[in-house]
Order: structure tokens, then C-alpha cells, then sequence
């Protein structure tokens, strides 16, 4: 993996690829390359390190109306010049870039070096190119697609692929098996990408290629088949957002401009769902649950990494306020331990770019074993969009950085227009729906009023960015907002952290605070609070410098701390969209004291499209 990038059409192909690989740059990879046809030969090039480095060796680019290109984050054998994606066969026949892993990929390799074959690289993607170049070369394809199809049959695994072959120079074959796919249609061009936003600029209509689907690809238009060649009719969909939006629009990083934009992203994700007269929320992407929501008996909600830590917040409120036993599973885990389905159980899948590898097994397994399963996710037409039962789009607009933010915002926005949905239609009054309501319709401003903080956190940060190691602390709501907390600074700024609640703190972790260690509290002025002022009391005693998010007229806080980010007044439910934002800031001003890459922080990729 990581990101792909293909075109098929009139225009000289090279800057077209290579403005798409920029797009996807912040999805983090180590080396890049790009393979054209020119005159019915194969051409590649490719280079260790970042595009530039690929531009300076090819300042006049590959000639061709025809390319395919990938940002490869190494998984199998490490960052060199003969591991660069595109990979060819010996005999140049066809040239391919894949996302994701082949599970069995030594297994063939051990079989075709019996039968002769030389491998140049230590890729599981260079088998592929061995499989697919020998299904043309002994006859038993006839085309492109079919050996592409035949290939794809022998191997297990994930498998994203766009596949060039000099024998047919006017058409390239994609396929999707796990990782994703993307196809843009214009007039006589075709566009071919592994995330829609290489697509921006380029054209407005869209295509999603489902698991186990093959396309041949050609300037007029495409043709989708199965894995066993069966014809597949295909949905054109609309991109949603535009150029200016996955620019940096004077912003020195990404994430910072995404911080900045939660008050607008938090605002889209509640336009048209929120109803003051009856204090409740409309949901269209929920219809299919109608009034099985009076028969859940339990919702689980699973993600990784920061749609976890939504997924905690999302436990809370539906416990809190809608009075239903919840849980919140790292994806990967519940999967891993045979999960018990029940019929009475709501599970809830939750993924930024609705493709996250792990969340997207789970999901599987889950709906192979009869449950429901509703998605919350920021892609339309994504695989989890399309996999679950019914759900909630977060409309946050396209997020760039590796380190997600407003992703978080609008996921816990949209669990707590579910939370507030599935309250009222059982024991919710109507007047503290309205509250609710209006506490998420007050939400943007408020962040709004967090953000104005950015000088003072960014004092901190520079003060504290060196330290050793940071805690993070809080409770109830505030939990999984520490941990998210802990998770943007070991992101993107590397410095050693936990997040904890305040009681798992006295049961181990208590021990690494030394004279002046940082610990961020998050003290909202709710049922937590006292317990919390108890915690603020032994990290003081071990001398702590502590960091605090609590009500500005909370003294006794103010006494305790070294210093106090001030809350705005709010709704309780909605005190993680205005904790968080100090946390974020914090963590990303300290990676720019130490010099840290903001975007693309090391060994991380933004959608991780392998388990």
C-alpha cells in the first residue's frame, strides 16, 4: 500500500498521475513510481523517497496517454529502489501497483521458482505480475481482464491493483479485493484512483468498484465483471467536495486547517438532523431501524484508533440518556474473539474513510452471523456505506492530515444525534431533548470560543514538549476524550503518553509522575467533577504540572493547576467537542517545536486498508 493513481485518455498521462499521488501524499508512504506505454512498450519509472525525488530523476516524465502510479508504504521487503511499485514480469509483458498484502504470496513464489521464474524484488506484488503475464503468455487468457481475473483466483489476501500490459495499450485493468478502488468518468477519459480525492479536479462522477470486482478500463468507459465473470452493472455517484477544500488555503499544515474547521464540520453534520419542537433528531439514514429501536436490547459500537475513542463517547451517551446497555470495541479485537451475534444488538461500525481493513471484517463477520449493523462514516459510496444495513453520513469535508480531528468532532456529533434519536423515542422527556438540542445547535460557537486558547496552548507546548512522558486524564465522557488526547500526541509529535480515567490512574500509572510531569485533566463542570478534583489532589502531591480544561469559575480547579483552558457554558453531552480541541492544539504545536513532519507523521498511513 499506499495510494494508486491511474489514467487512460487523450492527455499526455504523466502530470495527470503524478498530481493524483500528490493528493494521496498524506497517506504516508517511503518510495513512488509510475508506469506508462508508449509506442507498445512499457516504460517505468520509480524512486525511493517522496515524489520530488521522482520528479528531479524524471524532470520530462514518461511519454504515454496511458499510466498507472503508486506511493508504496513497504510491508514486504524493505525501502529500495527494486521494491518500488510498478512491478513488471521478466518479460515486460504487464506492469502493476497494488494496495494490501498477499497472505500466500511465498507459497507461489516457491512454486514458480520451481518452474524457472527469477523474482527481482522481496514483494508479495511482483507474484502477481509473474501470475498475470503467464496466464498470456501460455494462452489460457485471451485478454487482459481475463488473466487479471485468473490471477486474482489463485491468490489470498488484500489486493487494490491497476495492471498495464503492452499487448493491449489502450486499456487498463483495476480490481478490488479488500482495499479500495475508485473510478472517475469524463468524456473520453477515465481516471482511476484508491481514494476519491486524487479524483478532485478532474471530473464530478464516480464509480466504486465492490469487492471481488474487476474493470477494464478504457478513454471511452468501463466494464465490471466478478471474480468468476459474472457481469456487474455499476452506480455513478457524485463527488462531494471540491478543489479549495483539499487545499491548505494559507494554513501552514493540514492539521491545523482541519482543527480550525470543526466549527463548520460540526455545523454540517447537524444541518437538517436537529427538531427544537420536539427535541429530538431526524436521521434519514436510520429509517430501516423504524421501531426496532424499542427492541435493542444493546448497541456495540467498534472502530480503531480515533473512531474508538468516538465510539467511547458514543458508549456514554447511550448509556447516559438513552438508557441502553453500550459498548465500544476496538474493531480488530472483537473480531478476533469469536463474537457472540445476538438479533437484539445494534452494532454500530464507525471509520472515517469507510474502509478501515479491520473495521470492515468485523462488520462482515458480524452481518455473516444475522446481526445489524449501522455505519457511521465521512465517504460516500464507501465500502462501509454500502456494507451496513442503514447509517449516518459526517459530512466533515475531506481530511488531509494523517492525524485525524474533525473526523472526530462530527463522529461524536453524529453519536449524539443517534444517542439523542434513540433517548427520545424511550424515556427521554421532551425538555431535555430540547436542551440537548439546543446544546448541539450552540456546539460550533462554542468550539469556536475553545479556539481562540491556540496562543496560550501553543506557550504550553513549546514549554513541555520535550518532557518525558504526558498524562492525560479524565472520566465518564471525558475518557475516551484523554485517550484521544494521548493518541494526537504519540501521532505526531512521538513523546511517550497515556490516557486514562482518573481511577485507572491510581493503579499503576501514578508511578511515572515526576517533579513537573505534564498531566492534562479534563474537569467539566459535571457528575465527574468532584472525583476528578480528588485525582487533581495526588498528582499535585507528586508534583505535577497539571493542565486543565474545566469552567473558568471552578476555583478550586484553578488552585490545583497550573493552568486552566476555560469552558464555555454547555451541554453536558457535549463537553467531548469542546475538551478535545485544547488537546489537539497541544499536540500539534509541540510537533512543531520539534521539527516533526505534521501531515505525515513516520511509520503511519491515513486509511489502513490491511489487517
Amino acid at each position: 500500500m499506499c495510494g494508486i493513481m491511474g489514467y487512460i485518455g487523450k492527455r499526455e498521462a504523466w502530470p495527470i498521475v503524478m498530481t493524483g499521488l500528490k493528493r494521496l501524499e498524506y497517506r504516508g508512504y517511503d518510495s513512488a513510481g509510475v508506469g506508462t506505454i508508449y509506442k507498445n512498450r512499457l516504460r517505468v519509472a520509480k524512486q525511493v523517497g517522496h515524489l520530488s525525488a521522482l520528479d528531479r530523476s524524471y524532470p520530462e516524465g514518461l511519454p504515454g496517454n496511458v499510466a498507472i502510479g503508486h506511493t508504496r508504504w513497504a510491508t514486504h521487503g524493505g525501502i529500495t529502489q527494486e521494491n518500488c511499485h510498478p512491478h513488471v514480469d521478466p518479460g515486460r509483458l504487464v506492469a502493476v501497483v497494488h494496495n494490501g498484502i498477499i497472505d500466500n504470496a511465498e507459497e507461489i513464489k516457491e512454486a514458480l521458482q520451481k518452474e524457472g521464474a527469477s523474482f527481482r524484488s522481496e514483494t508479495d506484488t511482483e507474484v502477481l505480475a509473474h501470475l498475470i503475464a503467464r496466464e498470456l503468455e501460455e494462452g489460457r487468457a485471451s485478454s487482459l481482464v481475463e488473466a487479471v481475473r485468473a490471477a486474482l483466483l489463485r491468490i489470498h489476501g488484500t489486493a487494490g491493483i491497476l495492471v498495464l500490459s503492452r499487448l493491449e495499450p489502450e486499456v487498463i485493468v483495476a480490481a478490488r479485493i479488500g482495499s479500495p478502488v475508485v473510478l472517475g468518468i469524463s468524456d473520453e477519459e477515465t481516471f482511476i484512483a484508491s481514494d476519491p480525492s486524487a479524483l478532485v479536479g478532474h471530473t464530478t462522477r464516480i464509480v466504486f468498484l465492490d469487492d471481488s470486482e474487476v474493470a477494464e478500463i478504457t478513454a471511452r468507459g468501463f466494464r465490471t465483471i466478478d471474480l468468476q465473470n459474472r457481469l456487474r452493472e455499476k452506480r455513478v455517484e457524485q463527488i462531494e467536495f471540491a478543489p479549495d477544500e483539499i487545499a491548505l488555503q494559507g494554513y501552514r499544515h493540514y492539521m491545523l486547517k482541519e482543527i480550525a474547521e470543526q466549527p463548520a464540520a460540526i455545523d454540517r453534520t447537524l444541518r437538517g438532523r436537529t427538531d427544537m419542537t420536539s427535541g429530538t433528531a431526524r436521521l434519514g439514514g436510520l429509517k430501516e431501524l423504524g421501531r426496532r429501536i424499542f427492541d435493542f436490547g444493546r448497541i456495540t459500537l467498534f472502530g480503531c484508533g480515533t473512531s474508538l475513542h468516538a465510539a467511547g463517547v458514543g458508549q456514554f451517551l447511550m448509556e447516559r440518556y438513552a438508557r441502553i446497555p453500550a459498548g465500544a470495541e476496538d474493531a480488530a479485537e472483537l473480531r478476533s474473539r469469536n463474537p457472540i451475534v445476538s438479533q437484539d444488538n445494534l452494532y454500530v461500525a464507525i471509520s472515517q474513510s469507510g474502509e478501515t481493513a479491520d473495521v470492515l471484517s468485523t462488520l462482515r463477520e458480524i452481518k455473516m452471523r444475522g446481526g445489524m449493523v449501522a455505519g457511521i462514516t465521512n465517504m460516500v459510496g464507501s465500502s462501509i456505506a454500502r456494507e451496513t444495513d442503514c447509517g449516518v453520513y459526517i459530512h466533515a469535508g475531506p481530511e488531509i492530515s494523517v492525524a485525524s480531528t474533525k473526523a472526530f468532532t462530527s463522529q461524536v456529533t453524529a453519536l449524539s444525534l443517534m444517542a439523542l434519536l434513540f433517548a427520545r423515542m424511550r424515556d427521554l422527556p421532551a425538555h431535555e431533548g430540547r436542551e440537548w438540542v439546543g446544546g448541539l445547535n450552540d456546539a460550533s460557537n462554542e468550539v469556536h470560543a475553545m479556539l481562540v486558547h491556540r496562543d496560550r496552548i501553543k506557550a504550553l507546548a513549546e514549554e513541555y514538549c520535550r518532557s518525558q512522558y504526558v498524562m492525560f486524564v479524565g472520566r465518564g465522557i471525558s475518557y475516551p476524550v484523554a485517550r484521544e488526547g494521548a493518541l494526537k500526541l504519540k501521532e505526531i509529535a512521538y513523546i511517550p503518553c497515556d490516557g486514562l480515567s482518573g481511577a485507572d490512574m491510581k493503579h499503576g500509572p501514578l508511578s511515572l509522575i515526576e517533579q513537573d510531569s505534564p498531566v492534562w485533566a479534563i474537569v467539566p463542570p459535571d457528575e465527574t467533577r468532584e472525583r476528578m478534583v480528588g485525582n487533581l489532589q495526588e498528582l499535585k502531591a507528586r508534583g505535577a504540572a497539571i493542565l486543565a480544561v474545566a469552567a473558568p469559575e471552578d476555583e478550586e480547579v484553578a488552585r490545583l493547576a497550573q493552568f486552566v483552558i476555560p469552558l464555555p457554558p454547555h451541554h453536558p453531552a457535549c463537553s467531548p467537542l469542546l475538551t478535545v480541541v485544547p488537546l489537539q492544539l497541544f499536540a500539534y504545536y509541540a510537533a512543531v517545536a520539534l521539527g516533526r513532519n505534521i501531515d505525515k507523521p513516520r511509520n503511519l498511513a491515513k486509511s489502513v486498508t490491511v489487517e
